[in-house]
């Protein structure tokens, strides 16, 4: 199928090509950077005060920073060339229109690219027609404005949310280009402002957009990807939306609450049961807004087009890096420390159920924490919360200790054995996880806990788990049956320096030069596989994957040992690698100093029948000094991966983190 016709049968018939070049005069904003131009011009134009005076009257009696800022003036001014001096009118123009014109021919290129793709190209500068509003595809200049600063990167968000207005669940792909250097530094942010999805929004410089075939290999991405997409786009404008529902009609369910009934409820209920009204309504209000959401019939529908998403044909992410999933992990896992705050009980019970009590000497201040070092890091809280507040004087408390560890590549496992916590994040901003000893058990009396938890107590209380986890670590505790089911972890992923390395003639390793992929790295994505078994694979982003498969068919035989180069001819004729390297290629395990692994890719097979692995090259993941290549190691070492782990950066931010409150916190519903 040609390009024309995949972009037919995917519904991609128009593009639109954004740009201020477009425009037929500037504006005072593309000038204004200019001091200089712009002062001299305004000292010599008094010359030729008549004529000036005449294309714009107010010239006589206006300011000049006045004249300076006025769209109109640069709009007279502009419309005099021939009629004013050609050096003085090229001072203020004459670089304004050198780019303009660059910026047209460069247009007029990628117009004629887009036609020969069967597309129906319409333009449009500053000002947005009503023709470009239904364009299937859309390539935006960064910098609508000649200035190139950040008012003229708002203006072109701006425009691509007009673009977007009414079309968030089947948004058009978007282009971003520019000539600017800042292009790479500014993409995060468009994407971000103008709520664009990774998997519709492309960033290239312009003269790299007319390289080689890149605007059919981007066409023909977007229309491969694009039904995908837009289920993934339109299951997100359907949450926005259905908050937006869902808030709407919670407000007027609980407004219809007047005082007498927040009376009565504390009066017939709460003072029973020794719980706030304050933390008591928070638990049932979150439950109610929860059950609006989960009614919207569009939230709903968008979900379950998600089961349509094909798993094999995923795309390679664009942008470097992938999401924070540890981030989800920890929300999903922790109530917000702010909800600490409010007073759980009114019986002067210490804690909570599924509260974590973290040693003073595992967080920032416990140079000044006192207790013995064989105190477990962490205790959590497991006396049922009816029973917490119910005969608070005679009741004892049930923690169960936990041990903290590092959380990053060289620690964390997907499938892990016992009960435990994937994450919790610290004040400081290191992130944890906890091991549970479900057999160190302690029963404490409430003025004991107080004691622990005091200014100079071993412990402070710095989290409560969401109520399904702790119910979690309950069960596991109390018996080995009638566990409550909670969402799957998510797969947690770890930065990697990515390098490519051949063997020369004596097997010494030798770096292959790839500077797209040495800027954006890779991301170790962990997880399992069907057995239940720990499973990592390299994610490595559209250019980098471009870019490696560009250089593997320029690697000579003779450049390489002569026994590596039976290999190198199946790598550079085995499409399963270049598949698997955009969908991701199964990585090495983190260890201190790793081993070299072969590379199998599933090999070409004609008869039907399953194929068999083959190998194309070696992978390693933090390899240390590379020595010469031997043996087997040799003859399969046509190109070698070489992936090094990254230290995790600080993340002191994030808002599900450990606060290190201490004292009274929020308690659970009453029972």
């Amino acid at each position: 199928m040609s390009l024309a016709e995949l972009l037919k049968s995917r519904g991609f018939v128009s593009a639109l090509i954004v740009d201020d070049a477009f425009d037929d005069l500037p504006i005072a904003a593309d000038l204004a950077m200019d001091e200089e131009s712009w002062t001299i011009f305004m000292d010599d134009v008094r010359a030729d005060a008549e004529l000036v005076e005449a294309a714009f009257p107010e010239y006589a009696t206006a300011g000049g920073n006045e004249l300076r800022g006025s769209d109109a003036f640069v709009k007279a001014m502009w419309e005099l060339k021939g009629k004013l001096d050609e050096d003085l009118w090229n001072r203020l123009f004459g670089t304004y229109e050198r780019e303009r014109t660059s910026d047209r021919q460069f247009l007029d290129k990628l117009r004629a690219r887009l036609a020969e793709a069967g597309l129906k190209v319409v333009i449009a500068g500053r000002a947005i027609g009503e023709e470009a509003r239904a364009c299937d595809i859309i390539f935006a200049d960064l910098f609508l404005g000649a200035a190139q600063q950040d008012f003229d990167v708002n203006r072109s968000i701006e425009r691509i949310h007009e673009l977007m207005a009414g079309r968030r669940s089947d948004p058009p792909p978007v282009v971003l280009m520019s000539r600017s250097s800042r292009l790479q530094d500014k993409k995060e942010r468009f994407r971000d402002d103008a709520e664009m999805l990774g998997a519709l929004f492309r960033v290239y410089q312009k003269q790299e957009l007319l390289e080689g075939a890149t605007v059919e290999t981007t066409l023909e991405r977007f229309a491969t990807h694009h039904a995908d997409a837009v289920r993934v786009a339109a299951f997100v404008e359907a949450w926005q939306c259905g908050l937006q529902d869902a808030t709407l009609s919670f407000m007027k369910i609980i407004r219809r609450l007047d005082l007498s009934d927040y009376t009565n409820i504390r009066e017939v209920l709460l003072d029973v049961e020794g719980q706030p009204l304050g933390s008591y309504l928070l638990d049932v209000f979150d439950r109610v807004l929860q059950h609006e959401i989960e009614g919207h019939p569009a939230t709903i529908a968008a979900a379950e087009e998600l089961g349509l998403i094909d798993p094999a044909g995923y795309p390679t992410p664009y942008i470097a890096g992938s999401p924070d999933l540890q981030d989800l992990v920890a929300r999903t896992l922790w109530q917000h420390t702010e909800r600490l705050r409010v007073t759980g009980n009114t019986v002067g019970m210490p804690v909570s159920f599924g509260d974590v009590l973290v040693r003073k000497a595992k967080l920032a201040d416990g140079s000044t924490a006192v207790g013995v070092e064989d105190e477990p890091d962490a205790l959590i809280v497991l006396t049922p919360a009816c029973d917490l507040i119910r005969m608070a004087g005679r009741r004892r408390i049930l923690l169960v200790g936990g041990t903290l560890k590092p959380l990053d590549h060289k620690t964390w496992k997907y499938k892990v054995s016992g009960a435990g916590t994937p994450i919790v994040q610290l004040p400081d901003g290191r992130r944890m996880s906890i091991t549970w000893e479900l057999d160190d058990q302690r029963l404490l009396k409430s003025n004991e806990v107080s004691s622990i938890l005091g200014a100079v107590g071993p412990y402070s209380l710095a989290a409560r788990l969401r109520e399904s986890n702790a119910l979690e670590l309950q069960q596991r505790m109390l018996a080995d049956m009638g566990r409550v089911g909670i969402v799957s972890k998510m797969p947690f992923t770890f930065a990697v320096d990515v390098s490519l390395l051949t063997p020369e003639a004596d097997g010494t390793l030798k770096a292959v030069d790839l500077p797209v992929t040495s800027s954006d790295r890779g991301v170790c994505i962990t997880g399992r596989d069907k057995k239940g078994a720990d499973l990592t694979r390299l994610i490595l982003t559209e250019s980098s994957v471009d870019e490696i498969l560009r250089v593997i068919p320029t690697i000579e035989p003779a450049q390489i040992n002569e026994r590596a180069r039976e290999t190198l001819k199946r790598l550079q004729a085995s499409t399963s690698f270049r598949s698997l390297l955009q969908r991701g290629l199964n990585a090495p395990e983190a260890t201190p100093k790793g081993n070299f692994q072969p590379l199998k890719v599933p090999a070409k097979t004609n008869d039907g029948k399953e194929p068999n692995d083959e190998i194309v090259g070696l992978i390693v993941r933090n390899l240390g000094e590379p020595t010469p290549l031997s043996g087997n190691d040799l003859k399969h070492g046509a190109i070698v991966l070489v992936l090094t782990d990254l230290e995790p950066p600080p993340f002191l931010d994030a808002p599900a983190g450990l606060s290190g409150v201490e004292g009274e916190a929020a308690k659970p519903n009453a029972s």
